[in-house]
């Protein structure tokens, strides 16, 4: 065989030996991966993502954080040694100064006949807390040293101190306490930032559950603004970030981090009730942030207070349309406090606060936020929305705050002196809007607590799964206007309510007691 013939046979075997290599190589990587799943997941685990963007294991954050929580023991001593207590005592709750003790009380089921009784021993209570400056500044829940004669903090490292009250704003639970560590400089915990966090991440809490000192457990922020009934906390100041990392008796007052070592809450309470799991709260870190100085300073907390009833329905789509405003953001007063600042400043039922000093104002919460977070003696400016007949125009106004605390408490004592009813005739009825309504009778009249003036009609019954029953309408409420319109009598209400368009929205307003007047938006009945 020629040069030039093995030359041939010679490519001829490079390339079949070329084509079996190919088809080996083919089939193996077209079997099933299943065998290299394993190694895959396993290299992922082992380098997640948070190690990627340099963030710590939840037990270098521990690790870094536990020197600066702390324990909180609080005493309440007795007042009367050995003395039996008197009537007015036995009939007054029992005050809990415990976390323990607080959490059963307004999360369990308390027991009526536990009332205070002094006896030779003090009430003990116990908490957490967590420094936040490195001269001896720590916060706590106001709940957790409530009452208490006497604080003590115990470090991590187990040295005591007595502490000192600074400050409390029962409003949103916290507490500023004060430790002497002399020339010595303190851990801290940095203050993060709760409005960024999102639904989802991860949280760690700290705290010394059922006196179990330096307890770690792991969760998620599960809910963000909560606005729920915590203790005697205001709920239009205060909402509250919602996780699943357990909080117990104890952890009140420590800290809830985020991935990164910094405290974004306050673990304030728990739910329990109905078999409840998981369920916990707390106060956001940037609600105690911008009272610390006030508590440093004064001791308390004040809140500016504009003197409105905002419309609890809100700015919905049918609102939005009667009003006719081109979004739903701002909020609708139902109602301004004679002599208020709002009063003063000449603001009217109806109007829409649509603005505070530029700033959008989303809804009610947003509206309570922006306005307690000046002083008492501060001056807004709001941009209202005021509907005078078919047309809206904008009104700037500047208002001078009042105190929240002060206001509040003042409408809560204001006297109801209307005079009383006057006879009125038999009643009749009528259906609309799938509301039914009656004139009220003389003792109805009275039981309402009418003045001589005030007419409207009485609403009897309202139809299920309308859109009055939706929006809150129910029955022993008194309506007196439609669309601005008075109603004094069956014939007014069966008048305007026949000029109502279909599917046009309509305004109701309702007495709400103490001469007050709320505001229902709703849309008319396609078909009625």
């Amino acid at each position: 065989m020629n040069s030039r013939s093995m030359g041939f046979v010679s490519l001829l075997l490079v390339v079949a030996v070329s084509i079996v290599f190919g088809m080996l190589l083919g089939g193996r990587l077209n079997a099933p991966p299943v065998s290299y799943a394993a190694p895959s997941i396993s290299l992922a685990a082992s380098r997640p993502a948070t190690e990627e963007r340099g963030i710590r294991s939840f037990a270098d954050i521990a690790e870094t954080a536990m020197p600066a929580v702390v324990s909180v023991r609080s005493a309440v001593l007795p007042d009367k040694k050995g003395e039996e207590p008197d009537e007015r005592e036995r009939q007054q709750p029992r005050q809990f100064p415990g976390p323990e003790e607080w959490f059963r009380y307004w999360f369990g089921d308390p027991d009526p006949n536990d009332r205070r009784r002094p006896d030779s021993e003090p009430s003990i209570g116990e908490g957490s807390g967590f420094l936040i400056s490195e001269d001896g500044y720590l916060l706590t829940n106001n709940h957790v040293i409530d009452q208490a004669d006497d604080v003590k903090i115990r470090l991590h490292d187990g040295r005591e101190f007595t502490a000192k009250v600074v400050g409390t704003d029962p409003s949103i639970d916290l507490a500023l306490l004060k430790i002497d560590p002399k020339d010595e400089r303190l851990p801290t915990l940095p203050l993060g930032d709760s409005a960024a966090v999102r639904v989802g991440e991860w949280v760690i809490a700290i705290g010394n559950p059922q006196e179990l000192s330096q307890t770690v457990t792991v969760g998620v922020v599960s809910a963000k603004d909560r606005r729920v009934p915590v203790g005697s906390t205001d709920q239009g100041v205060v909402s509250f970030l919602q996780t699943d990392a357990a909080i117990n008796f104890g952890n009140s007052g420590g800290p809830l981090l985020d991935i990164r070592g910094n405290v974004i809450g306050i673990n304030t309470a728990i739910r329990r009730m109905n078999l409840a799991e998981g369920i916990g709260f707390a106060l956001p870190i940037d609600h105690a942030r911008g009272v610390i100085d006030q508590l440093r300073e004064h001791g308390r907390v004040q809140r500016g207070y504009i003197g409105i009833t905002m419309n609890q329905g809100g700015l919905d789509e049918a609102a939005q349309e009667w009003l006719g405003l081109s979004d739903r953001n701002g909020v609708i007063v139902d109602d301004v406090t004679p002599d208020g600042p709002a009063d003063e400043a000449e603001i009217r039922k109806g109007d829409v606060i649509r603005k505070v000093d530029g700033e959008v104002v989303r809804d009610n919460p947003d509206l309570i936020g922006k306005i307690s977070s000046h002083r008492p003696g501060d001056e807004v400016r709001l941009e209202l929305y005021r509907k005078d007949g078919d047309r809206g125009r904008t009104v700037d106004v500047k208002v001078k705050l009042g105190d929240r605390e002060e206001g509040l408490q003042a409408n809560a004592q204001a006297p109801d002196n209307r005079p009383p009813a006057d006879e009125e005739p038999a009643p009749t009825e009528a259906t609309s809007l799938g509301i039914t309504v009656k004139t009220p009778t003389p003792g109805e009249r009275r039981q309402l607590r009418l003045g001589a003036t005030e007419r409207g009609v009485l609403v009897t019954e309202v139809e299920f799964n309308s859109a009055a029953q939706e929006k809150g309408i129910a029955a022993g409420m008194v309506i007196v206007e439609i669309n601005g319109q008075a109603i004094e009598t069956i014939d007014d209400w069966e008048r305007l309510t026949e000029g109502l368009r279909p599917a046009a929205p309509c305004k109701l307003d309702v007495l709400a007691g103490q001469g007050r007047v709320i505001s229902f938006y709703l849309r008319v009945p396609a078909e009625r």
